[in-house]
């Protein structure tokens, strides 16, 4: 099929090899080269395939457009495929094929599935969809030829992708499964691995590192030591402040005041810290107030800074409106709890998030934080609902503001080689 085997590691050749399988699947550490190989047998599949009944499904639309239908256009092991590739915006024609592109994000997109019958399927982030909608995909690969891929980071041992990777190492014909590594792809130089291994913890390192299927459980900030993370004061001068809120009628209300340093006027990098934090517990101050004096207390307690954004939670639309009325600028935050939690945790590893010693709250609240195992059980990853407040109000703020720490990494001039590939088609 690929003339040129030096364009694709071991493992990546190995798995287009023996992608013969109705689901075909590669699962393991990030950064792996999993989607590309991936990605390149199902457009070889594809391009075998007699008819158009072909789908690329994502999380949502947009990651199944940035994560394989933009590598297809742009990454260098894809140029076999790009002539013959046309992006219309919201189909891919690939020949004389159709290649439809669909989001899987929630049982509300089961309806994008039924009543389809599905020659060929490519799933991005599998692990991510609910799982009637993976039995819902299972089911519509009715006829002879059907067959699926799917590339994945690992997720709890219980998913029903980890049920399928288990047949077929116990030799069911229905599976093919691979398990890649870090060590794996010589497409990514030592500093980058040693780096995904140092700046994760926990289950972020179990399953992004060493690529394993495997619980949530214990502490969450596992490695949290004060006399690192902690500190007396900024370091460096703050370029502009931001701010999260977590909104509480009855539970607390927390507000985090964040200073930014972009590095741009110092050696250090970029950095940000807790400078201090707004925390209000009704309970236990006897008293309940209103959004109008909790708007008031946020006021008071932003007024000295130039706080560009304040990022809240999208839910709490009727205290934006107060903020907004006294003229602070509110964002919808993103509230993906696990993404949050692992931005946080990677940023901390680094040292480009701190938090200042008078952030009492919020300090009790990491120390304390951990996975729920009841959720474990049921298949979940979420931590216990219990003394959150503060640390849902950094989340918030770590996982939407968008300067160039935040941003995803850059992919490394040299894990794609500028190779041009042959083909037996």
């Amino acid at each position: 099929m690929v003339e040129n085997k030096d364009a694709f590691s071991p493992k990546q050749l190995e798995f287009i090899k023996c992608c013969t399988k109705k689901w075909n699947l590669a699962h393991g550490s990030v950064r792996t080269g999993k989607t590309v190989c991936t990605v390149f047998a199902f457009m070889h599949a594809a391009y075998m395939c007699p008819d158009s009944q072909i789908y690329i499904v994502g999380h949502t639309f947009d990651t199944a457009y940035r994560n394989v239908v933009r590598m297809l256009m742009e990454a260098p092991e894809m140029a076999i495929f790009r002539p013959f590739c046309t992006w219309s915006g919201k189909k891919l024609y690939f020949r004389d094929k159709v290649i439809t592109v669909l989001g899987a994000k929630d049982e509300g997109a089961i309806g994008n599935f039924q009543g389809l019958t599905i020659s060929l399927v490519y799933c991005d982030e599998m692990t991510l969809y609910p799982e009637s909608i993976i039995d819902m995909i299972d089911s519509r690969l009715s006829l002879p030829h059907s067959r699926g891929f799917a590339a994945m980071n690992p997720s709890h041992p219980k998913h029903k992708v980890k049920q399928w990777i288990d047949r077929s190492l116990q030799g069911d014909p229905n599976y093919y499964s691979l398990h890649f590594t870090l060590a794996d792809t010589p497409y990514v130089n030592e500093e980058y691995k040693n780096r995904i291994r140092d700046s994760s913890t926990g289950i972020f390192h179990k399953r992004n590192y060493l690529g394993l299927w495997c619980l949530a459980e214990g502490a969450i900030f596992d490695f949290f030591d004060p006399k690192i993370y902690v500190i007396k004061k900024p370091t460096v001068a703050a370029e502009y402040w931001i701010a999260g809120i977590d909104y509480g009628a009855s539970n607390p209300f927390a507000c985090l005041l964040i200073g930014v340093s972009t590095g741009k006027y110092t050696q250090s990098g970029p950095i940000m810290w807790v400078e201090k934090e707004y925390y209000w517990d009704h309970k236990k101050r006897e008293k309940q107030k209103t959004n109008t004096e909790l708007a008031n207390d946020v006021e008071e307690f932003l007024q000295d800074y130039n706080v560009k954004q304040i990022y809240i939670d999208p839910s709490a639309a009727s205290f934006k409106t107060e903020l907004r009325r006294k003229g602070m600028h509110t964002v919808d935050a993103n509230n993906n709890v696990e993404d949050g939690i692992y931005k946080m945790t990677s940023d901390m590893k680094k040292g480009s998030l701190l938090i200042c010693s008078e952030c009492k709250n919020l300090i009790r609240e990491i120390e304390s934080y951990v996975w729920d195992s009841k959720s474990g059980e049921r298949g979940y990853d979420e931590p216990l609902k219990r003394d959150d407040h503060a640390i849902d109000a950094l989340r918030y703020v770590v996982a939407t503001h968008k300067i160039a720490i935040y941003e995803p990494y850059k992919h490394n001039p040299n894990e794609y080689k500028n190779n041009r590939f042959k083909s037996s088609f």
